[in-house]
């Protein structure tokens, strides 16, 4: 019996000698970010039993994998560093890089370290030389000026540095509000709508109000015929249109005057129209430089406009939308409703959207990601363009990936995983900018685990000493 106390012993001394190995591993990389720590599961060996017989066996330990507890999240002064708050992975891959492109074994790993940042040939890896994959976004373009994550094969995350071409301006908002109480005769300055045109300047398409005068009419909007504009004459003594709009552009023409002139008709009907934009129509100064179009109930004005410095031909279209902003992009605005240009009563003109969409070109100065797991590069025009976007990876069991070097783990049958989501979808909880994720390692807690280990190593060994003084007593039985 003295021997299968000294065997059960042994593997006592294994198994603490094990948990020392693991406590060890814990605490040596309590600093490194993303790390999981080791715990040590012991559970009993038994030789044989039954209902009257137990011969022990001694102890056995597994390790647990505790891949599912988040270590503190902690502020960094990089731009490319994430942290996530949940239970999603990052996808990377090991690898080397060129000016030619990414070179590994194409295996797919998991890390929620996120300490990244621009190698040599501007691809973005973390701390342990992993390389971070990501779905690709097209660039932007005039038809499609926000286009959405291609949802195919992940990639390595380049970021390009080349300068943003200039995107001209598509489509511009104008909202506000023209007091139905203005005085006779009221001129209101409606601010400015800037757009960006084929050549990537910067152009100021002025908004000027009338409303009626003492007279009932609308005034008269002259321009020079030597300049070959045309005037727009006042549309008479009537109880509709209420306000004339004159959007005058900056042409190449020597007088600079070429204008757009839109009367606008608003409802009168309470409860159903009334203060709200029932319709529109336009004139033009000079219709070969700048003219406009508008079709039936829709709240847009679409321009076709020659920039400075350009022939006739390319011209550029815009759409001006007066009217309520529409859930789909492409469509027009809508009249009759709130949300775009009204008449309610009030003091004075309220202007509350004047925007536009396009810019001038810019150099790259920069790399960021934000919450919603976008990798974005910056540029000198104030513009900023998503490259690619994180998607982050969940599994029904995180302790059953098998880990790897460098804090990334390599998916298992185990793990049981369920797919790639963006941010704050599908459970995959929600991407922290300017952060790291620390070790999920308690100093404290090791320290107190060693030291039962070490007592409880010392209690097995005191046991193999009293298992051989008593195998000492029984030889000493001949004596």
């Amino acid at each position: 019996m003295t021997t299968v106390a000294m065997n059960s012993a042994i593997s006592g001394l294994n198994s603490f000698q094990t948990q020392l190995n693991y406590i060890s591993d814990n605490v040596a990389n309590s600093q490194s970010i993303g790390f999981k720590r080791i715990d040590a599961n012991f559970s009993s060996y038994v030789s044989s039993s039954s209902e009257r017989l137990f011969n022990s066996g001694g102890v056995t330990v597994r390790p647990s994998f505790i891949n599912d507890k988040q270590g503190a999240l902690v502020q960094s002064e990089s731009n490319t560093s994430v942290a996530i708050s949940g239970s999603g992975w990052m996808p990377v891959q090991e690898g080397t890089s060129s000016a030619s492109g990414l070179t590994g074994n194409n295996e797919t790993l998991y890390t929620r370290r996120g300490d990244f940042s621009l190698d040599e040939n501007a691809f973005l890896k973390n701390g342990a030389n992993k390389f971070l994959f990501a779905r690709s976004v097209p660039a932007p373009t005039a038809a499609v000026p926000n286009p959405q994550p291609n949802q195919g094969t992940l990639v390595p995350v380049r970021i390009n540095q080349a300068a943003l071409p200039a995107l001209q301006t598509a489509t511009a908002f104008y909202a506000a509000n023209l007091p139905s109480n203005a005085p006779a005769g009221t001129v209101y300055n409606g601010g400015t709508v800037t757009m960006t045109d084929a050549t990537g300047a910067a152009r100021a398409f002025s908004v000027t109000w009338y409303n009626r005068d003492s007279t009932g009419d609308l005034p008269a909007i002259n321009a020079s015929t030597a300049t070959g504009t045309a005037t727009i004459p006042a549309p008479g003594v009537a109880t509709v249109p209420q306000w004339r709009a004159v959007i005058t552009a900056p042409t190449s023409s020597a007088n600079g005057n070429e204008s757009l002139v839109v009367d606008f008709t608003f409802g009168t009907q309470v409860g159903v129209d009334a203060g709200l934009p029932t319709g529109f129509t336009i004139q033009s100064t000079d219709n070969t430089t700048l003219d406009a179009t508008t079709t039936g109930t829709d709240g847009r004005l679409s321009i076709v406009y020659s920039a400075p410095g350009l022939t006739a031909t390319p011209t550029q279209a815009i759409n001006l939308e007066f009217g309520a902003p529409n859930a789909v992009a492409t469509t027009a605005s809508s009249l009759t409703q709130s949300g775009g240009v009204t008449s309610f009563g009030g003091s004075s003109i309220s202007l509350s959207r004047i925007t536009a969409d396009g810019y001038p070109s810019g150099s790259y100065n920069g790399v960021g990601i934000d919450s919603a797991g976008n990798v974005y590069s910056t540029y000198t025009n104030g513009q900023r363009r998503t490259q690619y976007q994180i998607a982050l990876a969940t599994f029904n069991n995180a302790n059953g990936l098998v880990r790897t070097d460098g804090e990334s783990f390599r998916d298992d049958p185990a793990a049981g995983f369920i797919g790639l989501n963006q941010s704050l979808q599908g459970g995959t909880g929600s991407i922290n900018p300017n952060s790291i994720e620390n070790s999920n390692v308690d100093i404290g807690s090791e320290f107190t685990k060693m030291i039962v280990a070490q007592r409880s190593y010392s209690a097995n060994a005191r046991l193999i000493t009293t298992a051989d003084e008593m195998l000492q007593e029984v030889v000493n039985l001949k004596r």
